[in-house]
């Protein structure tokens, strides 16, 4: 999937606007207008999300079971990590990270999340089997280094978050697998396995249930490793049950923005949110209405996002000038585009930014 971005120099908002996927849209992709103090104005905002899967944002953190047993797995995870990043950046704008687990050792953020393919895959060339601690082969501190790396890798805001755990045994406590759960949750993480015998699956697949995720079998070959993991995103990704449009505090302090869901495609529209089951098998359409309203003086220059499931799938440039007076409210305003033009829509590689 080519990644597309939006050169807009003409409001100097290029460094804030980065560079995403966008196979799914928000309309219009640009809006600017003058506010005085307590004043406000309501647009509509149109949201599609496309029949192809689609993400902005992408974060994983890779998470090996380092123990005596899985030495033939994870040597063929390092010969195919190099290949499963560049597939991975097919989905949108990638940050990757890894961890480990053993039996007594863990840590779930051995390397954090970032955009530098290079940092991930040397982190993944660190290990081996027994690396920290061969341990028994069963069973493992796995609950420890998922809810590790749950709480502590830098999530980016509004990302698509996954944990990808490769193991062949089953997980040990503490924390337990409802704390677990808790955990990946709090972060709006899904949980991913990739399983090399079933006692990995038992422990691993009620994780995966109750965060939208799922396990997926595998061999010691790496196209089997690789096959698994892209399939896991894909189909977490094919599904989806809320739909909304937030600027993610970017207006603020300057300019507050709030929300209202005016049509939920088949779904609802519960407060600021479309919430229904959908999937990707066709394209949806969503409507909201967007108020802004100046709440001190400045030029403000922010995205407000399409947010699906929490991730952003797109962005738009908003311009806000707040001046000094008036406290008017008038009634929801006709959209004043910018015509403004975009002057550069190229398709670039974020793996080589």
């Amino acid at each position: 999937m080519k990644k597309i971005f939006y050169l807009l120099a003409a409001i100097g908002v290029g460094a804030w606007l980065p560079t995403f996927a966008m196979a799914d849209t928000i309309d219009p992709t640009s809006y600017a207008d003058t506010l005085g103090v307590g004043e406000s104005v309501t647009i509509t905002k149109t949201v599609t999300v496309e029949k192809t899967t689609s993400t902005a944002l992408l974060d994983v953190m890779f998470i090996f079971d380092t123990t005596g047993s899985m030495g033939s797995y994870i040597s063929a995870a390092k010969a195919k990590a190099a290949d499963i990043l560049t597939s991975l950046s097919g989905f949108g704008d990638l940050a990757s990270g890894t961890g480990y687990y053993a039996d007594p050792h863990f840590d779930g953020v051995h390397t954090d999340l970032t955009t530098n393919d290079a940092t991930t895959i040397a982190g993944i060339n660190d290990f081996y089997a027994c690396y920290g601690d061969c341990g028994g082969d069963y069973p493992e501190k796995g609950y420890a280094a998922i809810s590790d790396a749950a709480m502590n890798a830098s999530w980016r805001p509004g990302s698509n978050r996954f944990i990808i755990a490769l193991g062949d045994a089953s997980f040990k406590t503490p924390p337990t697998s409802a704390e677990t759960i808790t955990a990946l949750n709090d972060a709006g993480v899904t949980f991913l396995g990739v399983a090399f015998t079933s006692g990995f699956t038992g422990s691993a697949q009620p994780i995966a249930d109750a965060t939208g995720g799922d396990v997926y079998s595998a061999s010691a070959s790496g196209d089997s490793i690789a096959t698994a993991i892209t399939d896991g995103i894909t189909t977490s990704l094919s599904t989806y049950s809320e739909v909304t449009v937030d600027d993610l505090g970017g207006g603020m302090p300057g300019v507050d923005v709030s929300v209202t869901c005016v049509t939920a495609d088949t779904g609802t529209c519960v407060g600021d949110t479309a919430v229904g089951s959908y999937d990707r098998s066709v394209a949806r359409t969503f409507t909201y209405d967007v108020t802004f309203t100046g709440l001190a003086a400045g030029d403000y220059s922010f995205p407000t996002h399409a947010l699906v499931d929490g991730g952003i799938v797109a962005s738009e440039a908003d311009r806000i000038t707040v001046g000094g007076g008036g406290t008017t409210v008038p009634a929801p305003g006709t959209l004043a585009l910018l015509g403004l033009g975009l002057l550069g829509v190229g398709a670039v590689r974020r793996r080589a930014a």
